[in-house]
């Protein structure tokens, strides 16, 4: 088939597929991507036996629909399609759940291939956005027609409740943990546990800048006056994750030795959080993961109309 590049074999598509797992923690790894799925699967063997297929899926559809050619061997097309699959199959509840959460992989894909070239003109990522759209599109669509239901137990996430009394002691631990977890829609300590191991195996910055992140929010969050529940089940912290390995790792040309930028990044995700929460909820929307995609744009645009600002802060330390 000409003007199509071919895979070598069934095992570059899950070695790709598996990189897809990984490319939603920003890391190009398809051991990492492994793990995390090990972790899912642990989790409910089925919600990983369709994550695994979204992967795939949106991996494929990339290699038939126009996708780069590199993008596909990094698994770029595989990680908005995953979250696609899991949020559809998490929050959807009927018969035919498995066949929308590949409908909304294969939506998720080609929204990537489509936006993907308009916005590196304009050297902006796409990130999580084709996710966070399937997903808000499916939902709406739930609301409105009788052939699709909402799962009961569907909450929205990131609730920002910021009167709550403040009881008990917080467990870090437990938030980092369910944090990383949360980052697929996850609330399972094996998961978290997986994705955090596997977040090191890609590199130890990545696993560094994750605890950093999830520190960082949970001291925001904690000094807002949260309730200590919400944030030991990592509520207020995957999206700081994302945030600080996005703004202080992978898109810090500079290699900055301290990311101040990721860190004031991952802080901002969680007054974020609440605010998107305060427009969405009452829409029965969840937060997902736009809190990170604001907060990564907003200081990557800083970065940019002041390209000194990190490092003349560094230097006055």
């Amino acid at each position: 088939m000409r003007g199509f590049f071919k895979f070598d074999s069934t095992k570059n598509l899950i070695r790709n597929s598996l990189k897809g797992f990984s490319q939603v923690m920003l890391m190009n790894n398809a051991i990492s991507g492994g793990l995390i799925l090990l972790g899912i699967i642990l989790h409910s063997p089925f919600l990983g036996l369709m994550a695994l297929l979204s992967s795939m899926v949106g991996t494929l559809t990339g290699k038939y629909c126009g996708g780069d050619k590199i993008a596909v061997s990094q698994g770029i097309y595989g990680f908005n399609s995953i979250l696609s699959g899991i949020a559809v199959m998490l929050f959807l509840q009927n018969d035919w759940n498995w066949l929308i959460a590949l409908f909304a992989a294969v939506a998720a894909a080609l929204l990537m291939v489509f936006l993907s070239e308009f916005l590196a003109k304009r050297n902006i990522p796409l990130l999580t956005f084709p996710f966070i759209i399937v997903t808000w599109i499916s939902l709406f669509a739930a609301y409105r027609f009788d052939a699709l239901h909402i799962n009961p137990s569907f909450v929205t996430s990131s609730p920002a409740n910021w009167n709550l009394p403040v009881e008990g002691k917080p467990n870090f631990l437990l938030g980092l943990i369910k944090g990383v977890g949360e980052v697929f829609i996850i609330d399972s300590l094996w998961a978290g546990s997986l994705i955090l191991i596997a977040l090191f195996v890609a590199g130890w910055r990545f696993g560094v800048y994750a605890t950093i992140g999830t520190f960082v929010s949970w001291l925001t969050a904690y000094s807002l006056g949260v309730d200590v529940e919400l944030l030991d089940l990592g509520l207020y912290n995957y999206n700081a994750v994302l945030t600080m390995i996005a703004v202080g790792l992978m898109f810090d040309k500079n290699n900055n030795y301290f990311p101040l930028m990721g860190i004031f990044a991952a802080a901002m995700t969680v007054p974020i959080a609440a605010g998107m929460d305060l427009i969405l909820n009452p829409n029965g929307l969840p937060v997902l993961t736009s809190p990170f995609i604001i907060s990564t744009l907003l200081f990557l645009a800083m970065r940019k109309t002041i390209p000194r600002f990190e490092s003349q802060i560094i230097e006055k330390q």
